[in-house]
């Protein structure tokens, strides 16, 4: 399993919003409340080194006290998290055009999981919403 980061490209449901970024390939699931309305699912997301261009009709709006959300216009995509503490973009695995050799890391906001699905155990790290939030703040959320 590698941590090397790379270039990787992706785009929205419909193509208006494509971007390029700088990622590793590994990618953690979220359970909590708000990216569960926001996606319909558990949210799936790469947390990007660094964001190199994004192009297209972005939609983007406060979430919450500590993080904004992107979406696409004109099909709605759920494209990216940000919390306001950090420069670090958290794009929709699902959205990269390349979709082999990706590895699930981490589980965040577990305590918040509904009980009627669970994710194949494969070693991930799974936090909870306090343990999620100190994680962040502390930079030690697995990558």
């Amino acid at each position: 399993m590698s941590d090397q980061i790379s270039e990787k490209s992706g785009k929205c449901a419909c193509g208006a919003v494509q971007f390029k970024v700088l990622a590793p390939d590994t990618y953690g699931a979220c359970h909590c409340q708000m990216c569960r309305r926001w996606t319909g699912g558990v949210w799936m997301g790469v947390v990007c080194t660094k964001v190199l261009s994004i192009e297209g009709p972005v939609r983007s709006w406060e979430s919450s006290r500590i993080g904004s959300r992107g979406s696409c216009r004109y099909c709605g995509s759920s494209l990216w998290h940000k919390p306001r503490h950090s420069e670090h973009y958290t794009f929709g695995q699902g959205l990269f055009d390349d979709q082999t050799g990706w590895h699930l890391r981490r589980e965040i906001f577990s305590n918040e999981k509904p009980d009627h699905y669970a994710l194949a155990d494969k070693g991930q790290t799974a936090l909870t919403g306090w343990g999620t939030l100190w994680a962040v703040i502390l930079g030690r959320l697995p990558k």
